[in-house]
């Protein structure tokens, strides 16, 4: 691994990061030095694992957390900010290489301000948003040799509750084409909400399909060139944690992932996760698609369901980085094996490591889960001083052990980590927004099945929003 990182960084020049949340940048940047990060979020976890002066954040600038998507990632370009981060590009006197959470067309065109184009590790923005539409997805599955959930099209306004209800039975899921971690997904479990849906969105296309009364999976997977063709690989799955009440307000938030849990589950449904991701992969990668992606499937217990592919990093990406870190020190990271792939047509020896990755061991178990902690207030003020680090729960209360941002800085299994942008007093966060991460290097579910947080987990949650103290955000407060 040393040696690959080290030919990346003395031959293609200064190595940065882009995308929504700064940590996904902290596992990287231990195997692959990093010379800066742009982001939208910042928290005072930060300084563990990054030098402050070359994070561009726009939170960092505001003080304010919103509920980051897509489209503030492409603000982190404009304005001030973006001339500060194309200053920086420009200053460093060297070629700028980009690994991102996704691709943005302004990354993809020439700018005046650079000298050259930087080179960005992601597929084009028009290829992603190609595999980001569920409605697309909807459409292809009944053609390929996957298992498929019953889904229909539908464009809201046009379509009868009672024919839905007696088609897919309550409750039934309604999905806009676009929205990631649960956003513009709604479960159906009575006419009212169909129909407040239907007047408030009316006209727009939704897949509604039926609901399945499971637990979700969700998994990381690589496309690369090989000298036979594509070849699409699979990593080893987690069960991923959807609508937690003790740390969101919604049925379909995604929560986090629980990669321990997922060791109980049958043999079968892994193989059959596998075999999905591959055949998906496939389709994909006819289509042009190259590098790492994610999926998200569902299972009854017998079989397994795809319901999306996100075609980029994910939120779990970065935890499966750190943990293929502590737990397969032998084996090179994914991430890795995705900058060679976009490399390796014009570098013979990025083409040999790709050929002779060694890929048997991605399917091998990792431990280690995160739970995500969402604002269920109102616009809220931060007013406690809740600071980053490795904790012990003692007495039903969390003690620190150890400031840090990363599971690498755990000393026992049963610690719990909080890190991924841990707000500074004053921070104001917006209604539904994500806040931090409680991680560890075991499970977070509760064993005794796989849709509740273990008690202890529940607790520490319960501590952390404590610790950070929010209150409702006086508006004129706010404004000044």
């Amino acid at each position: 691994m040393k040696k690959i990182t080290e030919y990346l960084r003395e031959k293609y020049g200064k190595w940065g990061w882009l995308g929504q949340r700064a940590h996904d940048a902290a596992g990287i940047n231990n195997i692959l030095p990093l010379d800066f990060i742009v982001s939208c979020d910042y928290g005072t976890d930060v300084p563990f694992y990054f030098r402050e002066e070359n994070v561009f954040s726009i939170e960092k600038r505001n003080r304010i957390r919103k509920d980051w998507s897509n489209e503030h990632l492409k603000h982190s370009l404009q304005g001030a900010m973006g001339r500060d981060v194309f200053k920086k590009w420009s200053d460093c006197g060297e070629s700028i290489n980009i690994l991102c959470y996704r691709s943005l067309r302004k990354l993809e065109k020439d700018n005046r301000m650079l000298s050259e184009r930087p080179s960005v590790y992601a597929v084009p923005e028009l290829l992603k948003r190609q595999f980001d539409n569920k409605v697309a997805l909807c459409r292809k599955l009944p053609d390929l040799p996957v298992s498929a959930i019953p889904c229909r099209v539908e464009q809201l306004g046009k379509v009868n509750f009672k024919e839905l209800r007696k088609n897919l039975s309550l409750p039934f899921v309604v999905q806009f084409p676009y929205g990631s971690s649960g956003k513009f997904t709604f479960m159906i479990k009575e006419e009212k909400e169909f129909n407040d849906l239907s007047r408030k969105y009316v006209g727009q296309v939704v897949t509604v399909r039926k609901y399945i009364d499971g637990f979700s999976i969700n998994v990381n997977g690589i496309i690369v060139s090989g000298s036979g063709g594509p070849k699409t690989f699979c990593s080893f799955p987690s069960v991923q944690i959807v609508g937690i009440p003790e740390c969101s307000n919604f049925a379909t938030s995604f929560c986090g992932n629980d990669y321990a849990s997922i060791r109980g589950v049958n043999k079968d449904i892994i193989r059959k996760v596998e075999a999905t991701v591959k055949v998906l992969g496939s389709w994909m990668s006819e289509k042009g698609f190259r590098g790492i992606f994610g999926m998200d499937l569902v299972t009854d217990g017998e079989d397994v369901y795809p319901i999306e592919i996100n075609p980029r990093f994910q939120n779990s990406t970065s935890l499966y980085t750190v943990l293929e870190n502590i737990q397969k020190p032998n084996m090179d990271p994914l991430f890795l094996l995705h900058i060679a792939e976009f490399l390796q047509d014009g570098d013979k020896i990025l083409r040999k490591y790709v050929e002779e990755f060694s890929y048997d061991g991605l399917m091998a178990p990792v431990s280690g889960s995160q739970v995500i902690i969402h604002n269920q207030m109102r616009r809220s003020v931060v007013t406690g001083k809740l600071t980053p680090g490795v904790y012990r729960m003692r007495k039903g209360n969390l003690e620190k052990v150890v400031g840090g941002a990363s599971l690498s800085d755990v000393i026992m299994t049963g610690d719990i980590l909080i890190t991924c942008g841990v707000p500074d007093e004053f921070t104001v966060v917006e209604a539904n927004t994500p806040i931090c991460k409680v991680q560890t290097l075991g499970p977070v579910l509760d064993q005794g099945g796989r849709r509740m947080l273990s008690e202890r987990i529940r607790t520490a949650i319960s501590c952390v929003y404590d610790g950070l103290g929010l209150k409702e955000a006086e508006e004129e407060k706010v404004a000044v």
